[in-house]
């Protein structure tokens, strides 16, 4: 069994893992409004409005017919739909493919952490493995990013509450993940704990001890001095 982790690093390894999640969630959200913006591009009648007013209008455009702007609106809020679906796949994939090959994500690996059994049993099967990603991923992005596909989709009261649950989730799992037994909602719902893969200090100072205990070996005879000639 692995020592417990410590909670600067397992707090590291978390900050790592959602660096890449937000890289890729910035790379979905500017290839959105490019999306976006090339629609509007194509409707002379909707020249000069933004992508932003456009999913956020409830298909209610100036300028332009009722028809051709609840139709921009749909693609608008589509595209939006689809980037969100796209961020919430990437990182459930990222998050169950690294535990699913190393026992550990990226940033776990870069803090020197893995995954185990809550006892220190065998390695987690498959299962447990995508059970803990998808915890992993609603905690980090899945109920934020309902929020934000309910609020573009004009479900104002749903998308308040969803913000109410994403907040409150992600703020459970922090202090469970720092505070007491150190096990996040994931450790707990999936049967799992991080800790630390290896002690340095603890590593050398069993060297040292095996290299105090030993003594010279058998047969071995202690070098005389030489003579001066």
């Amino acid at each position: 069994m692995f020592p417990r982790a410590p909670r600067t690093r397992r707090l590291c390894a978390w900050l790592l893992d959602f660096a890449v999640v937000l890289a890729v969630a910035t790379l979905l959200g500017w290839l959105t409004f490019n999306r976006i913006s090339a629609q509007l591009t194509d409707m002379t009648a909707l020249a000069g409005t933004t992508a932003w007013e456009v999913v956020t209008s409830d298909g209610d455009l100036v300028g332009a017919s009722q028809d051709v702007g609840e139709s921009v609106w749909r693609s608008a809020v589509d595209a939006v739909w689809q980037a969100f679906a796209a961020l919430v796949a990437f990182t459930f994939g990222y998050y169950f493919a690294s535990l699913a090959l190393m026992s550990r994500t990226p940033g776990q690996a870069l803090t020197n952490l893995r995954v185990q059994g809550r006892e220190g049993a065998d390695r987690p099967r498959r299962g447990r493995w995508a059970a803990r990603a998808a915890v992993l991923t609603m905690v980090d992005v899945g109920w934020y990013s309902l929020a934000c596909c309910l609020l573009v989709g004009g479900d104002i009261a749903l998308s308040v509450l969803c913000w109410i649950v994403a907040v409150a989730v992600f703020a459970l799992n922090a202090l469970l993940a720092l505070v007491g037994a150190r096990r996040s909602l994931g450790d707990r719902l999936t049967g799992t704990a991080v800790a630390s893969a290896w002690q340095v200090g603890a590593t050398f100072a069993r060297i040292g001890d095996r290299v105090r205990r030993r003594g010279p070996a058998d047969g071995d005879l202690p070098a005389e001095p030489l003579s001066p000639a």
